[in-house]
This record gives structure tokens, C-alpha cells and sequence, in this order.
């Protein structure tokens, strides 16, 4: 039986960092789920799904709180695993991993470099939010030192590997007016991937708190990067091209080319299964967990049969309440002027909105347009 979508494995949800945006903190609380997962149960999820899918293909996403509060030993023997079941049954299995990047050593490094062949793009991802003076301002070690000097050193580490790094950028009130800074960081350090992701942290009235920024904040932050990245396109080689999302994602609709990017893809939530270190599957980690469960939540995988299993890996949104969510939150969606390259956005984000305000509701749409017409604009400009 085919099967083809990301699961993201969460061995712990604990963090050696408290950055003062966290989401997973501020969503769901710092004492959800306090179990850590061991490589016995994580391989026995892998070996499960393969008995149960023999053709399918999956990215085994490591996420957290921080993955690699498991010890090296924890991801050389999953990895020893994978390429076991990569040998055994025909599938195709790989492996991905989001980091802060304060843990990482030279002992890590090894077992990735000994097992690149697993790890999706030789990438790893690392959070970093900017040059030193704006990435310490919210990004901070449990002790509460800085965290910076400590990435830096892990993507010197990589860079002199034979893997490669990706970023990932939260943008929040710290760094949102800081769009020339960011983009020449990241020049700098030589990430050929980054992504930025918007901080919309808000109370219970929708008005912006703990770093968070409106929607049209982001979306003029975005078309500032988008602007300096065409600036820079002429003297981009093979080895320095920058690819940015979410600019990447909005011009592939744009020219009609395959999205990745779950936020930018019709096909939304279901693309994925995220869990936890208890055995609790979500169909995204941006759902809150107090308040959406019925919407989100698909059994645990600790304790279904694999027929239940089988259904909820190749149709999660038919398990929980997420169809009937889905179909009424994009209501209106479809006769959207800039639907085909929004396709709606990120449901559970658009969904807290719309609790807290409707004027917020309506700024996120104000803002995909605004940012998708300026991007539009720009690459009818380029082309010949």
C-alpha cells in the first residue's frame, strides 16, 4: 500500500532554550506532555509502518521542544534502523532534523555525516533569528545567557562538513523593522535556504503581545526581503543562490510549479502527522491542544490496532473533525482573487484568529494579498 507524507517526531517536549516568543510554551503550556520518547518506541513506530505501508516514502521529521536533548546514541541507532527497513522492505525512508543548534557537536555531526545519505538534502535546519543583536534579544539559554555565539559555532561546524544547513527565522516586533539587517545575515553566514516564519502572538482580544507582530507587519517585512532578493539575483552563483520562503512557495503557484509548503498547498494538514512523546498523534503542531482537540487530534499511536492505524496515516482528517473545520473556516476562500496562489494559508493560524477578531481575520487575508501582488509584480517585471 503507497504512502507518501512527513511524520514529525517529537522524542521530547523539552528545551534547553526560553525564547521569549515560544510557541509551544505559550500554546500549549509548559507542562504539556512531559514524556520522552526512547528508540525502542520510536523504532517500533518505523518498523510498523513499513510492515503495514511496504511502498510508502517518508520524512521522519525531528522536532520538538529541542531533539537533541536525546543523546547521539538515540538518533545513530534510529538511523541504523531506517537504513534497515530502507533494505528490507521496499521503501524509501529519510530523515530531517529542526535544531536550535546550541547541543550540537562534533559527535552529532559524525553520526549525520556517516548516515548523509538518509538526511533529506545533507540539510540540517537551524533557528536563528538574525545577527547577534537582534537573535539574543529573544532567544536565550534556560541559564539565561545568549544563545547566539553557541549557533554560530554549530554552523561553522556544519559548514565544515560535508552537510549542509538550512534556516529558520521566527519574525516578531525584535526583528520585523530589521528586514536589510536579516537579509544580509544571512548572506553572510551562507544559508542557501531560509525560511521565515511570522510571530503572530496575541491575547485573548487579538491585540499583539510577547513579540507578536499583525499580519500586514509581516507582509511588508516579506516584501522588503522579496525586493532585496531580486537586487541580488544578478550576482547569485550556484553555490551562494538564496531560495526564501514563503517567496519561494508563492512563486511556484505563481508559475504554476509543485509546492511543498502545506501553508501554500490546497492539501492542507493531512500531508502530515506530527507526534508526540506520549504516543499522541495531531494533525499539526500549530493546533492548540486544550481547545482543538476534536479538530486535530487522531488517536495515539501507542495504543491503536494497525487497521486503525492504516486509516489514520492515509486520512487523518477523516478521524478527527478536521473536514467539516476545514470546509467552513475557507467558506468563501474559493472566489478569492488570489486563492490560487494563497490557497488559504495556515488553517489553525487563521482559525485563532478568527475567535479573537474578525478585523485581524481579515488583516491575515490583506496581508496575502498585498505580499502575493507585490511578488506577482515583481516576477511579471523579470520575466521577458
Amino acid at each position: 500500500m503507497n504512502l507518501a507524507k512527513t511524520i514529525v517526531i517529537k522524542p521530547t517536549m523539552n528545551c534547553n532554550l526560553r525564547c521569549g516568543y515560544c510557541y509551544e510554551f505559550l500554546r500549549n503550556g509548559t507542562t504539556y506532555c512531559k514524556d520522552s520518547m526512547t528508540s525502542e518506541q520510536l523504532i517500533k513506530i518505523a518498523e510498523r509502518t513499513a510492515r503495514l505501508f511496504p511502498n510508502s516514502k517518508i520524512l521522519w521529521m525531528f522536532h520538538g521542544g529541542e531533539p537533541l536533548l536525546k543523546n547521539p546514541a538515540f538518533f545513530e541507532t534510529f538511523t541504523s534502523c531506517i537504513r534497515n527497513l530502507n533494505n528490507t522492505f521496499p521503501v524509501e525512508y529519510k530523515i530531517a532534523l529542526q535544531t536550535n543548534a546550541t547541543l550540537l557537536t562534533e559527535e552529532y555531526i559524525k553520526i549525520l555525516e556517516k548516515n548523509a545519505d538518509l538526511l533529506s538534502e545533507r540539510i540540517i535546519s537551524i533557528s536563528i533569528d538574525g545577527p547577534k543583536e537582534i537573535n539574543d534579544m529573544t532567544r536565550h539559554c534556560i541559564t539565561g545567557e545568549p544563545s547566539f555565539e553557541k549557533i554560530i559555532k554549530s554552523i561553522e561546524m556544519v559548514k565544515n562538513s560535508s552537510l549542509a544547513f538550512s534556516t529558520i527565522s521566527v519574525i516578531g516586533s525584535h526583528n520585523v523593522k530589521k528586514a536589510n539587517e536579516i537579509f544580509a545575515f544571512i548572506k553572510e553566514i551562507g544559508s542557501n535556504l531560509c525560511k521565515f516564519v511570522p510571530c503572530y502572538n496575541s491575547d485573548k482580544k487579538g491585540d499583539s503581545e510577547k513579540y507578536g507582530i499583525r499580519p500586514l507587519e509581516f507582509a511588508h517585512f516579506m516584501c522588503e526581503i522579496f525586493d532585496l532578493w531580486m537586487h541580488n539575483l544578478p550576482y547569485q552563483s550556484e553555490e551562494n543562490r538564496i531560495v526564501i520562503e514563503p517567496i519561494a512557495s508563492i512563486i511556484c503557484n505563481v508559475s504554476g510549479s509543485v509546492v511543498t509548503w502545506c501553508e501554500y498547498r490546497e492539501e492542507k494538514c493531512s500531508n502530515f502527522t506530527c507526534v508526540y512523546p506520549n504516543g499522541e498523534m495531531w494533525l499539526c503542531d500549530n493546533f492548540m491542544h486544550e481547545s482543538m482537540k476534536n479538530t486535530a487530534y487522531v488517536k495515539n499511536i501507542f495504543e491503536v490496532s494497525n487497521s486503525e492505524l492504516k486509516e489514520i496515516l492515509l486520512t487523518p482528517e477523516k478521524i478527527c473533525d478536521f473536514e467539516s473545520f476545514y470546509k467552513k473556516l475557507m467558506k468563501g476562500c474559493y472566489d478569492c482573487d488570489v486563492f490560487s496562489f494563497c490557497k488559504g494559508g495556515c488553517i489553525p493560524t487563521r482559525h485563532e484568529m478568527a475567535k479573537k477578531s474578525s478585523a485581524l481575520f481579515d488583516e491575515y487575508c490583506e496581508a496575502k494579498r498585498l505580499l502575493i501582488n507585490h511578488i506577482k509584480r515583481g516576477v511579471d517585471f523579470a520575466l521577458p
